[in-house]
């Protein structure tokens, strides 16, 4: 991780945040008129068009299966909106949800879950609602965890993320753009998206069909507070979700393979990042690093610093928090980007 001095560093993020906070949304009106909106998509029961297995049967790569049953932690948030998790994931599947007037345009979403959970709700389906609302098909991955010590190790969840974009790609049961295809990830889900951006040439599993000759690289990506170093030194919840990847031991060179805070080749897409200046969950400093990373490899990045936020907040932050507008902001880098 780059280091700055206690003092330049506060005034880096102060000025940043403030700059950002400013341009998102000027009027506290307007904020909390927009955040209300978003919630609606949160409040909405509709469930997706189509759900479909990644694997065909007995091809699923990364075993052996650990023994586990696969369960749903069916709860709601404070809010009294449905927060469901998935658990011990055997069959990972693809969640579609089909927009009523499609642009072409798709988004692979990856929600978090510090790779020994999944989201279900937060961050998937009701982020897939607002995607549908704006013409973009929107999919929704769930992965199977490396917490569970698959045989396949920490390359189970990004073979699913492989997969996914390749069949997503390959159309069939939907049609979209194969040029326009975003993947979006928050916290492990926003590393799980930035290794499916950098790992581009690694062939994690063996070509089953001719879906496995399509790219899996992502045209673009989203990513919102994002876990992005497996180093040392990090709070609680980075710490769980290095362990969750890499086990209780993991080798220098197993950090360095999946720690993305030094150089990142400059094949990487266009990214987009948000991130909480005060989050408790996954420090500033991540996106500070992913930033200065991408940078010196000559890519593309807008990042987005918010004074005030919260981790894994979806479409369902304080009506009163800049960091709130995340989608429309991510809405017009996608615009500008050819990718909505």
């Amino acid at each position: 991780m780059p280091r700055l001095n206690g003092s330049s560093r506060r005034d880096m993020l102060k000025i940043t945040a403030i700059l950002s906070g400013a341009a998102a949304m000027p009027q506290a009106q307007a904020q909390e008129s927009i955040a209300t909106d978003f919630r609606r998509y949160a409040a909405d029961m509709r469930e997706p068009d189509l759900v479909v297995g990644l694997w065909p049967e007995g091809r699923m790569p990364g075993g052996p299966v650990p023994d586990i049953r696969e369960t749903i932690d069916d709860q709601t948030d404070n809010s009294g909106l449905r927060y469901r998790v998935a658990e011990h994931v055997t069959r990972p599947t693809l969640a579609y949800f089909a927009p009523a007037n499609p642009t072409g345009a798709s988004v692979l979403i990856l929600p978090g879950g510090g790779y020994s959970r999944v989201g279900i709700d937060r961050e998937g389906y009701e982020t897939a609602r607002w995607f549908n609302a704006q013409g973009v098909a929107a999919f929704i991955l769930r992965y199977r965890l490396p917490a569970d010590r698959w045989g396949g190790g920490a390359l189970v969840a990004l073979q699913d993320a492989q997969r996914a974009m390749r069949l997503i790609r390959a159309g069939g049961k939907w049609s979209v753009d194969p040029k326009r295809v975003t993947v979006l990830g928050g916290s492990a889900g926003g590393h799980l998206a930035i290794s499916l951006c950098v790992k581009v040439y690694e062939r994690t599993y063996p070509v089953i069909d001719a879906v496995d000759r399509l790219l899996a690289r992502p045209d673009g990506a989203i990513l919102l507070y994002p876990v992005v170093s497996m180093g040392a030194g990090d709070s609680a919840a980075v710490t769980g979700s290095k362990l969750a990847l890499l086990g209780a031991n993991p080798t220098p060179g197993e950090i360095a393979a999946w720690s993305f805070d030094q150089r990142v080749p400059g094949i990487t897409p266009p990214i987009f990042l948000a991130h909480a200046v005060h989050d408790r969950v996954v420090p500033v400093a991540h996106a500070l690093a992913l930033f200065g990373a991408v940078r010196g490899s000559g890519g593309e990045i807008d990042m987005h610093l918010f004074e005030d936020g919260a981790h894994g907040l979806g479409l369902r932050g304080d009506p009163a928090w800049p960091m709130s507008d995340w989608p429309n902001l991510a809405r017009r880098w996608q615009v500008r980007n050819g990718l909505a």
